[in-house]
């Protein structure tokens, strides 16, 4: 059976085949009864975009449920983070046994993921569609 990630929500706001669906994410201890009057608790509203979808079927306000492959969202968490991160420390490492400079290093190590992160925005086209919500 396919794991898959849901989360009900809103719709926001319709696009051409793009629908904004506003999700209310909580944290673990969330849905307890006392979540009301504990500070540990906490809950925020994100968008979430869904695109290819027929928009004639939705209307704003309508609450719809949206899910994404289990897997796409690793995959996503290691582009957004893993990845950056074993790119920064490789970087950091390197410069650092080259030039015995901390402050260089440290610079070059953050300086590295800038066209990382800018090769992503250029191929967020192909991104979406492999990390992309469905309604269902």
């Amino acid at each position: 059976m396919k794991k898959t990630i849901t989360h009900s929500g809103m719709i926001e706001r319709i696009e051409y085949n793009h629908i904004v669906v506003r999700i209310a994410q909580v944290s673990g201890c969330g849905s307890c009864k006392m979540a009301g009057h504990c500070n540990a608790s906490e809950s925020k509203d994100k968008l979430i975009d869904v695109y290819h979808v027929d928009t004639s079927k939705y209307q704003v306000g309508d609450h719809v449920v949206v899910s994404a492959d289990l897997k796409s969202g690793y995959k996503a968490v290691a582009w957004g983070f893993g990845v950056p991160l074993i790119i920064m420390v490789a970087t950091l490492l390197l410069v650092r046994l080259w030039t015995h400079d901390d402050a260089m290093a440290a610079l070059m190590g953050v300086s590295a993921l800038v066209p990382y992160y800018f090769l992503l925005f250029l191929l967020r086209d192909k991104l979406c569609d492999k990390f992309s919500f469905a309604i269902v």
